[in-house]
């Protein structure tokens, strides 16, 4: 491996920004392992140093990134500490909060985004590949997705690509495979700490290696006609859907006025019609329903 390869690998960075950690907090109390402003200073010189410095020794260039970063964020907060330029701004930005002269670092939070969760709209929303999903934060940092295992070109390959906001596009690799039921789901991690930018709404689209969309139709189905009837001295809700892929034991969440309202249970199936557990439903109005079981989790730090 060149020292091109070990020095920017995953591990060697993880490995780098959790020492420099430890250091920064010896030296000043603050710990800065989950805090944006610092992985952003840390990412952006973490080139440069590789860019400056001419060797073949990994351990050179490392030693050089607690050198030379660390000092970097040490004068920073001591910046802060001392009441320096940042004092005024320190309010206005995502970093360290003075509060009687002490820095304070708020941690990031872990948050799950659903596919299910998607603005119903067909120009913003295609299907659960390809979704925009309301947000109350500025920031994000991709982590992991989890999708469930289905017939098309996404799973031909342990690496998909992830666009963000249709500009930030990332690489996510195969990481682990579990059973959850009869599905088997796939868990895929991001390749990058980078930061995402977005204000009110994030829009995702996952495709395959080839950079390929792997569903290019809506996986939201209209529900014709809707019934309460009895099958077999058992009774059932009956939907009429056409055209549809739904298997029984999906999970059916039925729209209407663009919001899942509830979910029913797909016990048995004949040609378009598929019945449900029993379940007491506005018969007037118009529905439509997704398959939720199939569900797409993105899990990232805000």
């Amino acid at each position: 491996m060149s020292i091109y390869d070990m020095y920017f690998s995953k591990k060697n960075k993880n490995h780098m920004y959790g020492v420099l950690s430890k250091v920064i907090l010896e030296e000043t109390g603050i710990t800065i392992l989950n805090h944006t402003r610092y992985i952003d200073i840390f990412q952006l010189n973490y080139h440069l140093v590789f860019d400056d410095i001419f060797t073949d020794e990994l351990s050179i260039l490392n030693k050089e990134i607690i050198n030379r970063i660390g000092k970097i964020i040490i004068d920073d907060i001591n910046d802060i500490n001392e009441g320096g330029q940042n004092k005024e701004s320190s309010t206005e930005r995502k970093g360290p909060v003075l509060t009687e002269n002490k820095v304070t670092i708020k941690p990031l939070q872990s948050v799950l985004l659903y596919s299910s969760q998607r603005i119903m709209n067909p120009l913003l929303s295609l299907n659960r590949y390809n979704f925009t999903i309301n947000v109350d934060f500025n920031e994000f940092t991709p982590k992991k997705f989890t999708l469930i295992k289905d017939t098309n070109s996404l799973f031909s390959n342990s690496n998909i690509n992830v666009l963000f906001n249709d500009q930030d596009n990332y690489l996510f690799q195969f990481v682990d495979a579990y059973k959850l039921g009869d599905m088997e789901c796939y868990t895929y991690e991001c390749q990058t700490d980078d930061i995402i930018q977005c204000k009110d709404s994030l829009k995702i689209q996952i495709r395959n290696y080839l950079m390929n969309d792997p569903l290019s139709k809506s996986d939201m189905f209209v529900i014709v006609n809707q019934k309460q009837i009895t099958y077999q001295t058992e009774k059932y809700l009956c939907l009429e859907i056409e055209n549809h892929d739904i298997a029984i034991g999906d999970e059916l969440g039925l729209l209407s006025s663009d919001k899942i309202e509830t979910s029913v249970f797909v016990k048995k199936i004949e040609n378009n019609y598929i019945l449900t557990n029993p379940l007491d439903i506005d018969m007037s109005k118009c529905y439509s329903c997704l398959q939720v079981n199939k569900n797409i989790t993105l899990q990232g730090l805000v």
